[in-house]
Formats: C-alpha cells, sequence, structure tokens
C-alpha cells in the first residue's frame, strides 16, 4: 500500500520538474536564439516478486512479476531547431542560419563561450560586444597584406572608433574593352596622324633642312613625335599608317587589298607642236606638192605607221592630211587617253590629261614611230633616228601609280618607272611628292633629264668644293650651301649632307653625298622646287605649290584608280572607289602661289578612355588612354596604336624620346578578336607633387583566349570597365557583415574593404553543452570539441546582418504541454489520496 503512495510522490515530483522546464520556456519566449528545452520521463527500480520461468514439460513460461516503484525526470534535452530571423535596424545585429554559435569571451579570449544571440554592438574603445559586455571572437585584417586570414587564432574583433585608412598608390590598371576591327566604324574615329612635307625627319623650323636633332623616321613606331592641340593635349604626328586600314569621314572602310591604288597626274601629258602637211594657206595641213611657176597642188597621200601606248596605228597611202594624222589617233583615245589636237591648220599636238582610263595603256604618251611612217610625225623625237630602235620613240609621263603593298617598303622612283609600291599614308606623300617635283615631263621634251646633265652636275659640284675651300666641318657645308648657284637648292643640299651624318657617314663623305644628290637635282630639266604634299592635323593630304620665281612649274592634277587585267596567272585587280573618291578633291589646276588644295578626310578607328589613378599622397591623376587602328598582322589580325598621357607636370616617359607627360606603344591582335600582345606592360608615373617617384603602375588589358580585357570584334568599340586599385586615405563612416561574417568597413574615400571576420563554431553534439545563463553556452565533455571556422564553410551556417535569430518555443506546443503536464500531476494527486483512503479503510477494520 506504501508503494503506491511514494509512486504517486515521484510522479508529482517529475510532473513539477516538468512543469518547471516548460515554464522555462514560456518564460524565454522573447530570449533571442533561446533554444527551449523538454524533459525526459523514465520509470524507476521495479520490485520483482517472481521472476519469469522458461516453458517446462507441459506446463507453459510464466512472467516476471514486477511492481513499479515509480517515476523519475532522468534528464532535460535542449532542442536547436531553427528560430525564425527578424529583421532589425541595426547592421551589427547577426542571425545564424543553420547550425553553429557566435563565440564570445569575457577574458580577452582566454576563455570561450558560445551563443546564438547576436546581438553586437561596438562598445567605447571598439570592441564588438554583446549586450553582457562579452567581445566576439574572429580574425582581423592584417594591414600589411590587406588579408584577413581565417585560418588563423580567433582573437577579440576590434574595430577602434575613427578609424582610418591610409591613400593607397595605384599599383594596376584594368581595362575591359573592344576595338572595332570591322569595316564600318561610324563617327568612332580620329584623323589619321599629320606628316609634313619633309621624309626622315620633322623640320621644327621650316627651312627645309634636317639638322641632327629633326631626324625622325615616320615609319618607326619607336620613334615618336608630338603637337600640343588647343586643349593642351599631347597629339601624336608624323607617323605613317598602314593604308590598308583606313576610313573616310562617315567610318566606312578604304579596305585597299593588294595591287589596288590611285592613277595621280600632276600636268597634262603634252608634246611640242609639230608642223605636219604644207604651210600653204590655200592647202595648209595637206600632204602634197606645189609648183612653183603655176602653184598647182598635187596631193601625195601618206602611211601612217605609229604605236601610241601600245595601240598600234596604221594607214598605208591613205593618209591625205593632218587631219587624217589626228582622226587615225583620235580614233583610238578611249583605249589610249590619247588626243590629237590641231592649231594653226598645220601643227600636231599630243595630249593625255590623265583623267579618263585606269590602266598603263590609257596614262601617258608613250610614241613610237616606225621606220615606215611617212608623215612628219617623228619630228616629236628630237633624236629620232629610223634606224635605231632606241631613238624612234618619245615618253612624255606625267602620270604614276601607286600600288599598295601590305609590306613595308620604299617606293622606287624614276622618270618611267612602271609604279611605286606604297604601304603607308607616309609612303604615299613622299611618292607623290617626290614624283611632283622630279619626275614630271612638264615641258612635253620627252625626258626630264637635261641634254647636258652631266656637265651641269660637273659644274655644282666644281662650285661646292670652290665654296667649301677644303672645310672639314659641317660649318664650311652650310657655308656652301649659300653660294647663288646652289640659292634654288641650297636647303635640300644641307638636308642630304645632314642626312648622310646621321645614318653615320664621316664628313668628307657626307659632303660627297650630298654633293652628288644636289648636282642630280640641278640635271633635272624640269624640277619643281616648291611642291609639297603633306597631311595637316584634319587628316587630308594637303597640296601647295608655291612661287618663289626659281623652278615654278604650273600643276594640273588629276586623280583615277588603278586597275589591271587578269593574266593566267594573276587575277584581275579592281578599282577602289572609295579611295579615289576621297583623294579627287585634289584635282584642278594650282598655279605657283594659288590656294592649298587638299583631299577628304582619312580617318583611323579609334577609341579612348580615361580613369584616374592614385599617388602615395592620395591625390588623384587622369590617365587618358588612346587607341588607333594602324595596321594588320600577317596572320590576319590587327595592330593598333596606343597613346597614354598624364596631366602635366606629372610625368610617365624618362626615355628622353618625346614629351615627358606621354607614352606610346601598341597591340596586336589575333584574327579572333583575342589580344595577342602588347606594350608596354606598365609605366612608371612621378607626379611631381611631394608623392612617392616612380610608382610603377601595371596595365592588365587580358591576353590570349580568355577575352576578358581587350578585344578587337567588329562591333562598336566601347569599354566594359576600367578599374584601378588605388584610392585617397579616409575615415571609417560606416559597417556592414556579408554573409561569411565579414565586417566591412565603408571610408569616406568611397573605399570598402574587410575589417576582421566574425568566427563560427559547430560541436558534434550541440545537446551537450552547459547552458551558463546569459543566453550563452560553455563546452563540456560530451559535446565535443568546438570546430572554429568562417560562416558558409563546411556545416557552418550562414550570417545575415541586421536580423536576429528570435527564440524557437513554439507557444502552442508549451500551453499544451502545460495543460498535459497539469493533467499529470493531477493524476499522480489522485494515485495519493486514493491510497491514502484504502489505508484509511485498513486502519478501520480494527474499530
Amino acid at each position: 500500500m506504501l508503494r503506491s503512495l511514494w509512486s504517486g510522490v515521484t510522479g508529482l515530483q517529475a510532473h513539477q520538474i516538468a512543469m518547471d522546464v516548460e515554464s522555462n520556456n514560456i518564460a524565454n519566449v522573447n530570449t533571442v536564439g533561446f533554444k527551449y528545452s523538454r524533459a525526459n520521463f523514465a520509470d524507476m527500480l521495479s520490485q520483482t516478486n517472481r521472476v519469469a520461468t522458461a516453458p517446462t514439460g507441459n506446463l507453459g513460461g510464466q512472467n516476471a512479476m514486477q511492481i513499479g516503484l515509480g517515476v523519475t525526470a532522468q534528464s532535460t534535452t535542449r532542442i536547436f531547431s531553427q528560430g525564425t530571423l527578424q529583421t532589425t535596424d541595426k547592421n551589427t545585429d547577426l542571425a545564424l542560419q543553420g547550425d553553429g554559435f557566435f563565440i564570445v569571451s569575457n577574458d580577452g579570449g582566454s576563455t570561450h563561450y558560445y551563443t546564438r544571440n547576436g546581438d553586437f554592438v561596438r562598445d567605447r574603445a571598439g570592441n564588438f560586444v554583446n549586450n553582457a559586455g562579452y567581445v566576439a571572437q574572429g580574425w582581423l585584417r592584417d594591414d600589411e597584406t590587406a588579408t584577413i586570414d581565417s585560418t588563423g587564432p580567433v582573437k577579440n574583433i576590434v574595430i577602434p572608433e575613427g578609424l582610418t585608412t591610409p591613400a593607397r598608390a595605384t599599383t594596376v590598371v584594368s581595362v575591359k574593352a573592344n576595338l572595332d576591327s570591322g569595316n564600318s566604324i561610324g563617327t568612332r574615329s580620329t584623323p589619321i596622324y599629320a606628316l609634313d612635307s619633309v621624309a626622315n625627319g620633322r623640320d621644327f623650323d621650316n627651312d627645309g633642312v634636317l639638322f641632327p636633332n629633326e631626324i625622325h623616321a615616320e615609319n618607326d613606331v619607336n620613334s615618336d613625335e608630338f603637337y600640343t592641340n588647343s586643349r593642351n593635349e599631347q597629339i601624336l604626328t608624323e607617323r605613317g599608317v598602314d593604308l590598308g586600314v583606313l576610313f573616310n569621314e562617315v567610318g566606312d572602310g578604304v579596305a585597299l587589298r593588294r595591287g589596288q591604288g590611285l592613277w595621280i597626274s600632276y600636268a597634262n601629258a603634252e608634246s611640242k607642236k609639230v608642223k605636219i602637211g604644207q604651210d600653204n594657206p590655200a592647202f595648209i595641213g595637206k600632204f602634197g606638192t606645189i609648183d612653183p611657176v603655176t602653184g598647182v597642188f598635187t596631193p601625195q597621200a601618206k602611211t601612217l605607221d605609229i604605236v601610241i601606248n601600245g595601240v598600234s596605228i596604221q594607214s598605208t597611202n591613205a593618209v591625205a592630211s593632218i587631219s587624217d594624222v589626228a582622226a587615225l589617233i583620235n580614233a583610238q583615245y578611249n583605249i589610249t587617253g590619247v588626243r590629237a589636237e590641231i592649231s594653226e591648220g598645220n601643227k600636231l599636238t599630243l595630249i593625255n590629261r590623265n583623267n579618263s582610263g585606269t590602266t598603263d595603256q590609257s596614262k601617258n604618251i608613250h610614241l613610237v614611230v616606225n621606220a615606215g611612217d611617212g608623215t612628219d610625225i617623228k619630228n616629236l623625237i628630237p633624236d629620232y633616228d629610223a634606224n635605231d630602235p632606241t631613238k624612234n620613240r618619245i615618253d612624255i609621263i606625267t602620270a604614276h601609280q601607286y600600288e599598295y603593298t601590305t609590306t613595308s617598303t620604299t617606293a622606287v622612283h624614276g622618270y618611267n618607272t612602271n609604279s611605286r609600291q606604297v604601304n603607308t599614308t607616309e609612303d604615299l606623300r613622299r611618292a607623290m611628292q617626290e614624283d611632283a617635283r622630279k619626275y614630271v615631263d612638264y615641258d612635253g621634251s620627252g625626258s626630264n633629264i637635261k641634254k647636258d646633265a652631266q656637265t651641269v652636275m660637273t659644274n655644282i659640284k666644281t662650285k661646292i668644293d670652290t665654296a667649301i675651300n677644303g672645310g672639314t666641318d659641317a660649318a664650311a657645308v652650310a657655308k656652301a650651301a649659300e653660294i647663288p648657284e646652289l640659292k634654288p637648292l641650297g636647303n635640300e643640299f644641307l638636308a642630304a649632307y645632314y642626312r648622310a651624318t646621321n645614318s653615320g657617314e664621316d664628313h668628307a663623305t657626307a659632303l660627297n653625298t650630298a654633293k652628288d644628290y644636289v648636282a642630280n637635282l640641278f640635271a633635272f630639266d624640269d624640277y619643281n622646287d616648291g611642291v609639297t604634299f603633306s597631311v595637316n592635323t584634319k587628316g587630308q593630304f594637303e597640296l601647295k605649290n608655291p612661287a618663289n620665281s626659281l623652278m615654278d612649274r604650273a600643276i594640273y592634277l588629276s586623280v583615277t584608280g588603278r586597275t589591271t587585267p587578269a593574266s593566267p596567272n594573276t587575277p584581275a585587280i579592281n578599282e577602289n572607289v572609295r579611295l579615289t573618291t576621297m583623294m579627287k578633291s585634289l584635282e584642278g589646276s594650282l598655279t605657283p602661289g594659288q590656294a592649298v588644295r587638299t583631299s577628304s578626310a582619312f580617318m583611323m578607328s579609334s577609341h579612348g578612355s580615361t580613369t584616374e589613378i592614385y599617388d602615395s599622397l592620395g591625390s588623384k591623376h587622369t590617365v587618358n588612354i588612346r587607341w588607333a587602328k594602324t595596321g594588320t598582322t600577317n596572320d590576319g589580325g590587327t595592330e593598333w596604336n596606343m597613346v597614354i598621357q598624364v596631366p602635366e607636370p606629372a610625368e610617365i616617359n624618362f626615355s628622353g624620346n618625346g614629351p615627358a607627360n606621354v607614352i606610346t606603344g601598341m597591340l596586336r591582335f589575333g584574327p579572333d578578336g583575342a589580344l595577342s600582345s602588347f606594350n608596354p606592360a606598365s609605366f612608371t608615373f612621378t607626379a611631381n607633387n611631394g608623392s612617392q617617384a616612380g610608382q610603377s603602375v601595371q596595365l592588365n588589358f587580358g591576353l590570349n583566349t580568355d577575352f576578358n580585357g581587350l578585344t578587337s570584334f567588329d562591333r562598336d568599340s566601347s569599354t566594359d570597365y576600367i578599374r584601378q586599385d588605388g584610392y585617397e586615405g579616409g575615415s571609417l563612416k560606416d559597417l556592414r557583415i556579408d554573409e561569411t561574417g565579414t565586417i566591412i568597413g565603408a571610408f569616406t574615400n568611397g573605399q570598402s574593404f574587410g575589417l576582421a571576420q566574425i568566427a563560427v563554431a559547430t560541436f558534434t553534439n550541440n545537446e551537450g553543452l552547459h547552458a551558463e545563463g546569459g543566453n550563452i553556452f560553455s563546452r563540456t565533455a560530451n559535446s565535443g570539441d568546438p570546430v572554429v571556422g568562417t560562416a558558409g564553410s563546411g556545416n557552418k551556417g550562414t550570417i545575415a546582418a541586421a536580423k536576429l535569430e528570435q527564440s524557437n518555443v513554439d507557444l502552442s506546443r508549451s500551453l499544451t504541454q502545460l495543460i498535459v503536464v497539469q493533467r499529470g500531476f493531477q493524476a499522480n494527486s489522485k494515485a495519493i489520496t486514493t491510497s491514502d483512503e484504502m489505508l484509511n479503510t485498513l486502519l478501520q477494520l480494527k474499530n
């Protein structure tokens, strides 16, 4: 009987414990990060009155007879289910989503405690603490490496008030952009580089002489010249550009291919007048004889047997007058381009204005008079000899052809050179100027060399030697340039001398070179000393024909395309109409002293980007990077020029070649548009403002097939981004925390970077942790050792900023549990009262 009383007592005690546990859960329904518990009941040791027996014989087995002695609250279990995340307005409120605990310490990190309560603040000293003053543990930023090492031991997280970051000098500039490689670029272009009228140099003082300091190779990309524009920018000049990659003003590509080009004529090819036929006014221009006595005219038909520009023109015994000769020649005009014009009744002039046709056959005048010709047309040839084939022809050349080649070349010159090959704008400019000066038969003599050329050259050399009178230095050469006989070409003489000395010749050798050069110029019968071709800053070819009353010639310029017919081994070459059209505006007459003539503007595909870099003091400096397409590569890719410029007085160019604030380089792209190489890969920057000099800045343009930097596809040029890693000094103004627990500081200079990272610990058995009060736990022997790492790594949860994890107590469950516990308690009390009544009844048996 007493056993039942004590069983009831144990029931009351166990349910009281359950009530205590559940009351604690409800009490903490609003405790941040709280995890509810439950009481675990277990029955107590039972009294065994009879043990169990096995079956024997015919008697079956019997179970044991055991009487329970009550119940006990064996343990409590803490339930670590995820609590609801509630958004707050405080950036330092943190919530763990998933497994893990924040680590805090109250003794500088010697003792660690663990909590799910992420209600942190920064105290006066900058410690990252909870409401009990325990400091959050984690890893701090290393100022030397600018990184957070999350593999090291954890320590107190301290972010001092008024934290500042020093200025960081830029070390890397990264660019992601596309440079348009297509044949239609719109307005994304810049004019081709300007070129003056002096080959192999830049005539700073405009005296026509290249002194040693003015020597410059226009086609050498490693030799730079600049001019300052109206915006005080340094603009690259005096550099040739591949003609095959140029564009017109509206952005359409010229798209020259090998062999295409131009015919340019500098004057009408016009022969001397030759008398053909009778002088008598009554029979003027007719073939025949007049009787001196009777005056009777007897017609006499003649044979015309000539070849003009490769076309045979023949008429056997059927030519009666000069008109017949002219008619036969003009009948072939559409092929030869040569027209015969009659003046004064019996004077014949052959003229080719070189303004029609695009082939060799239609340009200039190449006349061969065969031995069988009976007309007087042979008088056009000064040294005509019917028996000497070398003396039965005349070549009147005023037009020259310029053939584009994709490789570097030097235009070969000569009076009757078939074609000049050109690659760059400088090749074309130089070739046109040299032809206009030396190799145009302005007077129609059939030659551009004087008949007494050798005597002229010898006399000039003698005059020079006399003027120098044994002098052995440049001063003597300059003195010789002033003699009257050299007046028209004195500067040419000096220029030749300095070119020779610059190439390494000693004084005596250079003097002979210069004498030969200028003497040769005096031998030219039609020399035009003043004509110049240049390229202005607008990208236009510019023609000038100044008057100096020395060797002036009138120019009549015409431009046509160049074509060649197909041959068994060579395909036909068609006209590049776009190039012809762009040069057409140079056409027309230009007498000495008349206004300048210009072509259309030639443009380059270009693009530019600007960024700001920082010096060691945090001062900003603008860096402007410009790219311009200048050529193609042998594998079908493209080549671009690069100009990097900073405002003065900053310096990036320490080579001594060009302005100190500008450097140039180049880029090459493969046929797939990927950047294959570029230089320079870095530059050295000195701000000249008291900051550290010699700041090295790397250029990160990406390389090869990652396409993560500069590319050159057929799409509009554009910059996706341009970044650099420098910044000015700043002070901390705000904090934010990412999901890995990194505390990111936002500074007044616009920079943001990690200052610390909050550590997260996980345990094998969370339920084994010991509650210390204040919402913190400590490890126990049964919890296992903490595994410390960053949020989101391994099985650790992530961190949500500006949120707090609410208690995981479910009030509906807890209130229901209260009813269950209450009913259990009541039932156990009933067991006691019932046993008491039974005892009372037993005691009453005595009465």
